[in-house]
This record gives structure tokens, sequence and C-alpha cells, in this order.
């Protein structure tokens, strides 16, 4: 083998390597929500771009997709630079006067007269000000979006054959995987298995554990504590206490976290079942196929730990939330049913995880109504969230063209929430989306949704019968995070958004014509 060969094979593996570390090491690694997991993740996206470069090099062209939304990707973060720069006095006022305001008084006029409506307020002094609200959490955002459109970026172009779409779906899988056995383990065991991993607490463990500033930071709620003595006559000093949840698994978060995995992961598991299982031509029966090909613990193994993983979902996300994941597992197993040649063997298939889904959330109204066997952890409260979001609409109305500054949601809502406990994401990542990129940047994600529903037709018929379980799993994931992301938080976690990118770029190979990557290469 000539040395142009052999390093091309090493840059296959290596890459494959980087993309594990990256999906299912950072959902192992505390969900990338811990003080050494940004410059690691960083330092391995930079090692993706290098050897996605390397490979361009090495086939002696640079395969561009013709597709916009990398194009839309680099306009997001130019969004984000643009709610960096401090705008001249006249042009902020225009483009954002609440930013305006804040920085030139130090309140926003809405919300004083929100509170007062007859008070009258002096016209704010014209200087420059940045559209971000908080601009050290804006840079932190930048530095994370980067990461993953480099991801989405790399693994657009490395998934050019059916191995390597395994190795990315793999990735998410297998996390997500690790977390259901660690959950189920945990409410097995009930209170003593509290913490990350049932053991790990934040600020408590060692030192290479998350620490108390990693969960105040990550998605979670905090209050207000006085600080010390009250004594009278004196000023009382007020601590940010954050909520201790009952973090299951191995993501922060709580619960939601591994909700949000599951919105991706359920429907590609329930994917790769039916891929193993399909006949694709033979007349063997099906325990023979299995047989011959080595694949039935394989098959057994993907799909025990789906059923398990709906039951687990369907008791943390309650009957509401589980209303998600419905509409993902049907789009998987249904249309491919009759073209992979299952039949209704694929909708029996499909139909055994939403009956676990449903039973999961009967489980969760039996415990909350109980007394005698109270749940170890309850299920996620959609009470709650309405309430966050009732408190968060007034933020985008108050700015609306480009928001308050791409990850500032955290800084920005205690200043309007109407209950004790700040909430440090909008409990639906759209929401937040809208709040803090306003309507500019809900115009990026309608034009990139909108060419996605365009090209989709297209796309699913340039793919073979035989796989379109896959092209399904594909979007029944992207259905999923969609509704999930909607009424829920999910790429507020750094492994969410990494899993998130990574199907985002298989996708947009496949939308942008590439049907490579359901094949084998010959």
């Amino acid at each position: 083998m000539n040395p142009r060969n052999r390093l091309a094979q090493w840059t296959e593996r290596t890459t494959s390597v980087v993309l594990v570390l990256l999906l299912t090491g950072t959902t192992a690694a505390f969900g990338g929500r811990v003080w050494w997991a940004p410059p690691v993740i960083g330092g391995l996206c930079l090692a993706l771009v290098l050897l996605g470069l390397i490979r361009a090099l090495l086939d002696g062209s640079m395969t561009v997709l013709k597709s916009p939304l990398t194009g839309l990707g680099l306009l997001v973060l130019g969004l984000a630079l643009a709610q960096l720069a401090p705008l001249p006095g006249r042009v902020s006022g225009l483009l954002s006067p609440g930013s305006r305001a804040v920085y030139s008084t130090g309140y926003l006029p809405e919300r004083v007269r929100a509170v007062d409506p007859e008070v009258v307020l002096p016209d704010p002094p014209v200087v420059r000000a940045p559209v971000s609200l908080d601009r050290s959490a804006t840079v932190r955002w930048l530095g994370g979006a980067t990461a993953c459109l480099a991801v989405f970026w790399a693994v657009a172009r490395y998934t050019d054959r059916l191995n390597h779409l395994y190795v990315v779906w793999g990735g998410v899988v297998a996390g997500f995987f690790l977390n259901t056995a660690v959950v189920a383990v945990q409410l097995l065991c009930g209170s003593k298995a509290r913490g990350l991993y049932g053991y790990l607490e934040p600020g408590l463990s060692s030192a290479w554990a998350p620490t108390l500033t990693d969960l105040m930071a990550g998605p979670n709620t905090s209050a207000l504590r006085p600080f010390g003595a009250i004594r009278d006559g004196h000023p009382v000093w007020a601590l940010a206490v954050p909520d201790r949840p009952f973090l299951l698994g191995s993501q922060m978060g709580g619960a939601s976290a591994y909700l949000a995995l599951g919105s991706v992961g359920l429907p590609l598991a329930l994917a790769l079942t039916l891929q193993f299982l399909a006949p694709r031509g033979s007349r063997e029966s099906l325990g023979a196929r299995l047989t011959q090909s080595g694949q039935g613990s394989l098959v057994a193994l993907v799909y025990g730990m789906l059923l398990a993983s709906a039951v687990l979902i369907g008791l943390l996300a309650g009957p509401y939330y589980s209303i998600a994941f419905v509409p993902a597992l049907v789009l998987v197993g249904v249309p491919s049913a009759r073209p992979s040649g299952l039949g209704w063997s694929a909708v029996g298939l499909t139909l055994l995880p939403l009956l676990a889904l449903a039973g999961g959330a009967g489980l969760a109204l039996g415990w909350a109504g109980s007394r005698t066997f109270p749940p170890p952890v309850a299920f996620e409260d959609f009470g709650a969230a309405a309430r966050v979001w009732k408190d968060s609409l007034p933020i985008a109305k108050d700015f609306p063209l480009l928001g308050t500054g791409l990850g500032t949601f955290a800084s920005v809502y205690p200043y309007y929430k109407t209950q004790d406990a700040a909430s440090t994401t909008a409990m639906s990542s759209l929401l937040q989306w809208w709040i803090e990129a306003g309507g500019v940047g809900m115009g990026l994600l309608a034009a990139a949704l909108a060419w996605c529903v365009v090209k989709l037709p297209r796309a699913v018929r340039r793919v073979g019968t035989a796989d379109r379980s896959l092209a399904f799993g594909l979007i029944g994931a992207a259905v999923g995070f969609t509704l999930f992301s909607a009424v829920h938080w999910t790429i507020e976690l750094a492994s969410v958004a990494l899993a998130a990118s990574a199907l985002a770029g298989v996708g947009n190979r496949w939308l942008a014509g590439g049907s490579d990557l359901f094949v084998e290469r010959v």
C-alpha cells in the first residue's frame, strides 16, 4: 500500500475516533457541562476540521454541497458578532432601542411602565451600545456555536458511505443507551443513587467532577437566599443558590437532559433495528438471516434497550411531554414498513415502543398520586414550564428585531420572572432562540426549515426501498427533536447540541443530493 492510501486510511480511522469521542464521550463526560469540557471539545472539533481538510487534499478536490445550510450557519455566527459590536447611538436606538436604554440608563422603560403606567421617563441619552445585554455570554455562545458548525460541516463530508453513517448514529445511540442503563439503576435504587452516575454530587465530589459553578451555569434553576445572619437595621446580603435536582444518568440537567437526548436517540434506535431486520430481497427466514449475518445479538440488544428507554422516557416525561415522542416513532416505522419488506412486522416493532412509552407515562401518573410508593424523581412538570413561557414572552416583545443577544437568556430572565426561582433556560429552545436572536434569527431558522421541507420528497425517492428505514429514521429524529425543542430545552447542553449538529450534517448531505450515505461503497 502506497503512503497516500495509508494516510487516507489513517485519516478516516482517526476521524471516526474523534466523532465517537465527541458524541459518546461528551455525553459520558457530564454532557459537556463541566469545567474541563470546553477546551477538550474545542480541541476535538479543531482536529475534526483539520482531518477533513487533509482528506480533501488527498482526494484532490473539495466537495461543495448544493445546500444553503452552511451559509445560513455562518450568517448566525455573523448575527452573534453583530450583537457584540458597540453600535453608534442612533443605530442602536433604531435596531434595538431596549438595549440602548439599558446601557444608557440602567433600566428598561417597558418594565418600569409595566409597574407604574403613569411614570414619566426621560429619553435615554445617545450612547454607543451593543445589542447583547451580556456580551461575555454571547462570546461563550459564539464559541460553542462555532464548534457545532465545525461538526456539522465535517460530518456532512464524512458520511459518504453506510459504515460512516453507522459511526455517527452509533455514537449518538451509544451515549443514549449508556444513560438508559444508569437511569434504570438509579430509579431502582431510589434516593440512594442520587447524583451523576448515582454518586457524584456537584460541588461535593472529586476535582474532576462538576462544581457548583457548573451547576449554576448549566440548564437549571436558581433562587436568591439570605447570606449570613439577618439583623435589624442592617442590609441583607443575598446569594444565588442553585437547585440540586435528582441528577439522572451522566448528564447535567436532571431528567430533562435524558429526554433531550432521547428525542433523537429513540427514533434512531428503531431505525437501526428495522434496517438490521429488513430482508433486502432474501427469501430466507428472519432467524436464518440473523444467524448468517451474526447480527442477532446486536438486534436483541438494540431493541431491548429501545423498549427500556421508551419506558423510562414515559416515566420521566409524564403524560404531556411523552406526546412529543409519538410522531417520531410513527414516522420511522410506518412509512418504511412496506418499502423495506418488513410489512406488518415493522408496524408491530413500532407499536411495542409506543406501548412502552404509554406504560411509562401511566406509571408516572400512578406514582404521582401514590403516597405509599413515592417516585424517586418526579416527572417533568408541564405547568412549571408554562409559567416560564408566560414570563418569557414579554422579553421577545421588548427586543423584537435582534433579540437580547445569543446566550443571554439566563442574564435577562431574572428581571422578568414572576416567581421565586429563576430558570437558566426558557424551557423551550424555540422560544429561547426567538428571545435571543429576535426576528432576524427566526427568519434564518425559517429559511433553513423551508429548504429542508422542499428538498425532502425528492430526497426520499432517491433512497432505495430496502434502506428507507434509515431515511425515515433521520426524518423521525428531526421531527422528534424539533417537537421536543418547541416544548422543552435541548441544545442548551453541549452533548445534545453536538448530537443534533452531527445529525444535521448527515441530513444536509442527504438533502443536497447524496444518497451514498445509505449504501456500502464497493
